[in-house]
């Protein structure tokens, strides 16, 4: 007999494929075509391959096998899908299919017509397992072009009220995750009839919450926002009511009390108990997450933690200093739940889940009160001199009767040198009333502001903020609100190295042409990173030349109401590799001494290079070190910020 996943050859007869699958695996070493027998042999035991539970294994291997060989074998592989009885590896195969173009191209009509089948296969568990497999990956079809989304719509939409819970709850999720793609109304129909369904009302309740918040911060007023806000919280009250577990749920529904109550203007006393719930709710969804009990496609961004973390600090701040007026601590509080939504319903996708797939929300009405929030913050924090003083506190009272008068904003000129300043400013508001240098200030912050919405569903800058978050875990310190707070900085500090990259010359206007100096002074760079780290951590304190930190000068001292982060900063002549970053860490880690063991070294780089800037993956990186005479280490981030930049047409 065969024993699958074993090493156990049937003694009468030579190994064939199957065997010799069986045999490679108990050794964990990776099958290609050839230890296998090759393609002739495979397709001799086809019967027994598609029999065991390795179609994941198989559909790999055909993935990267030559051209010729892996061409005769695309019907066996679709073979496999049509028979497979193992619904984990039929799982499993799709997402190989998924991430390969070439299997794509090749097999994606045949295998649609097997999963439409396959669908409606239902009679067992395990059936009833693969049949919602098979509509996800009719879904992730979908979602790389490959088939028109038509296809996983009709699906969906006929789903009734009484299919098996476990098929429910997969369509629930599913159905979720298309309507924040899609934004069908078919699909919310769908949804609410699974809240008929025992198994699945929970799921069911929890993406009907989700979308009916995403509808309501889509809202063209502030009217239409709150009552869409009431509807999605009903729906999450509902989600908690059947699944005491749900602590995304809670979560969602804490935030959204926060928000009524500071439209409402209820007091910080009354406030309090909702702000711990939430608190306490995101972190035990970030506990969840940790756990990697999602699927790799459906799971939130990286940063969804960080996101939840923001939106708790925020209405900390806001229910601290009710004095401000309730238009911007509601505002500043939807605007901080709309980017935990973003995260935590973008779609990674393509080969290698290389791409991000956002959903579908402008939120134009918010985005703009939000942004004017932010300005109200950089004008009330800023240090300004007295001067300038007088006209953010002017600024400031222009920018709240016009907002609680429903004015419109301002309109930025054709030639306007601060547009984000102008769009965000009441009709009558003039930049040209602002001295310059305050202007610019306002406008690093609000376009710092922008550019951390835009870049953070960047896949390449999630996977380098995973590394690294992965590498600081071996420090016993990077734990708990430290690591929250050390994140939220880190965060930054990436957003800051990919657009001191990536921004022309116009988009940074005078503060950045340090970037394209000969000879730029690392002032320049401390500048530049205090006003981008100013703008948008708004409510830490983000300090220059901090004295009587372990007996030195900090060039930037970083707390956000807890543990303090210093960033240590070079100018350095030639490449700043992991080597040469060395001979600085002993002086960044000496401000450690007194502080928790985590901080940051950071260098702008002059390098005079004939080609391209190193990617932003080879711009960041984690150092541990071990101070002599010491026990325990020490950890930093590191980072460069290539300077002597030259245009695309200047480059060999």
């Amino acid at each position: 007999m065969i024993i699958y996943g074993s090493a156990v050859a049937v003694g009468l007869f030579s190994m064939r494929a199957l065997e010799l699958l069986e045999a490679r695996l108990a050794e964990s070493q990776p099958i290609t075509v050839d230890d296998l027998g090759g393609v002739d042999e495979i397709l001799a035991d086809a019967d027994r391959l598609h029999a065991a539970p390795f179609l994941d294994i198989l559909a790999d291997m055909i993935s990267v096998a030559p051209p010729i060989e892996g061409a005769r074998l695309h019907d066996f592989l679709v073979g496999g899908f049509d028979v497979a009885r193992d619904p984990q590896s039929f799982r499993d195969a799709i997402d190989r299919l998924i991430r390969s173009t070439t299997l794509r191209a090749a097999i994606t009509q045949a295998v649609v017509a097997i999963f439409t089948r396959r669908i409606r296969e239902r009679a067992t568990e395990r059936e009833t397992l693969i049949a919602a497999y098979a509509l996800e990956g009719l879904f992730r079809l979908a979602l790389e072009g490959d088939v028109s989304r038509h296809r996983p719509l009709l699906e969906l939409a006929e789903v009734a009220s009484d299919v098996p819970g476990s098929f429910a709850q997969h369509v629930a999720k599913i159905g979720g995750a298309a309507f924040h793609a899609w934004g069908d109304d078919d699909l919310l129909t769908m949804l609410h009839r699974l809240l008929d369904n025992e198994e699945a009302e929970s799921e069911a309740a929890f993406e009907l919450g989700l979308a009916h918040l995403a509808r309501a911060l889509d809202g063209k007023d502030m009217a239409t926002i709150l009552a869409g806000l009431g509807t999605a919280r009903l729906l999450f009250e509902r989600a908690c009511e059947v699944d005491d577990d749900r602590s995304d749920a809670r979560a969602y529904l804490s935030a959204i009390d926060l928000v009524l109550g500071f439209a409402a203007n209820r007091s910080a006393a009354e406030m309090q108990g909702t702000l711990t719930d939430l608190v306490a709710a995101a972190r035990d969804r970030a506990a969840v997450l940790r756990t990697g009990h999602v699927t790799p496609w459906l799971a939130p961004r990286q940063d969804v933690d960080l996101e939840w973390f923001e939106l708790a600090r925020t209405v900390q701040r806001a229910a601290d200093d009710l004095a401000r007026p309730s238009w911007i601590n509601a505002a500043t509080t939807m605007d901080r739940i709309l980017a935990v939504y973003d995260a935590s319903c973008t779609i990674a996708h393509g080969d290698g889940l290389r791409f991000a797939l956002r959903p579908r929300v402008e939120a134009s009405f918010l985005r703009e009160r939000g942004l004017a929030a932010h300005l109200d913050d950089l004008l009330s924090e800023g240090r300004w001199p007295d001067a300038q003083l007088t006209i953010a506190q002017n600024l400031r009272a222009v920018l709240d009767e016009a907002y609680r008068a429903s004015a419109g904003p301002g309109k930025a000129g054709e030639n306007e040198q601060y547009p984000l300043l102008a769009r965000i400013l009441p009709e009558g508001a003039s930049t040209e009333q602002i001295p310059s240098d305050m202007a610019r200030s306002l406008e690093v912050g609000l376009a710092g502001y922008v550019a951390h919405g835009r870049a953070l569903a960047n896949p390449v800058l999630q996977r380098v903020l995973a590394s690294l978050r992965d590498q600081l875990a071996a420090s016993s310190e990077y734990t708990g609100e430290v690591q929250q707070a050390f994140d939220a900085v880190l965060q930054q500090i990436l957003m800051f190295c990919s657009d001191r990259q990536n921004a022309e010359i116009r988009d940074l206007g005078p503060r950045g042409a340090y970037l394209r100096a000969s000879d730029p002074s690392e002032a320049d760079l401390q500048s530049d990173l205090r006003d981008f780290l100013k703008g948008n951590l708004v409510g830490a304190e983000v300090l220059s030349e901090v004295r009587g930190v372990a007996t030195g000068r900090t060039d930037l001292y970083i707390s956000l109401g807890g543990p303090a982060f210093v960033i240590e900063l070079k100018k350095h002549e030639g490449e700043f590799s992991p080597e040469a970053a060395n001979r600085y860490r002993a002086q960044a880690t000496s401000y450690q001494a007194a502080n928790v063991r985590l901080g940051f070294l950071g260098a702008l780089e002059l390098v005079d290079r004939p080609g391209p800037v190193p990617s932003i993956e080879e711009c960041l990186w984690h150092s541990a070190y071990v101070p002599e005479g010491g026990a325990l280490a020490r950890h930093l981030i590191v980072f460069r910020v290539p300077g002597r930049l030259k245009s695309p047409s200047a480059l060999r």
